[in-house]
């Protein structure tokens, strides 16, 4: 039970991380798909969902039971404890997963945007040439 609360509250400091990054971002919205740039914005909630992911994925690395044994032998290991640090780490891991998130949807957007502004210079050199072809037959 201990090591639930431990759990709960780490992923609940990495969600606070990823909230104060979607502040930060100005990503404070809801999800919602940008028609626009042809790409789903997972907005606030995404954020603290990676944040929380994020600081307990960096806790089992880093956090007093990363040497502990999953399958096999029970080996006695170190004592169930959260340090101070250790629930400020999660809060600053959530931070910086939020981060991730964000600088990838704009990464997505951008490729879209700039897919879209290629076709469109494309199509208006074809105009341009068809105009001149045109003006030149006239004269």
């Amino acid at each position: 039970m201990l090591l639930f609360g431990i759990v709960v509250l780490v992923f609940a400091a990495g969600c606070a991380g990823g909230l104060v990054n979607s502040l930060i971002a100005g990503e404070f919205k809801l999800p919602a798909v940008d028609k626009q740039a042809n790409v789903f914005r997972p907005g606030w909630i995404g954020s603290c969902l990676v944040g929380g992911i994020a600081a307990l994925t960096f806790w089992g690395l880093y956090g007093p039971f990363a040497e502990a044994t999953v399958l096999g032998g029970f080996q006695a290991g170190p004592p169930l404890i959260l340090k101070v640090g250790e629930l400020f780490g999660s809060l600053v891991t959530g931070i910086g997963g939020g981060r991730l998130l964000v600088a990838e949807v704009d990464r997505h957007a951008l490729k879209n945007q700039n897919a879209a502004l290629t076709v469109t210079r494309n199509e208006l050199a074809d105009a341009v040439a068809t105009l001149a072809a045109q003006v030149e037959v006239k004269s």
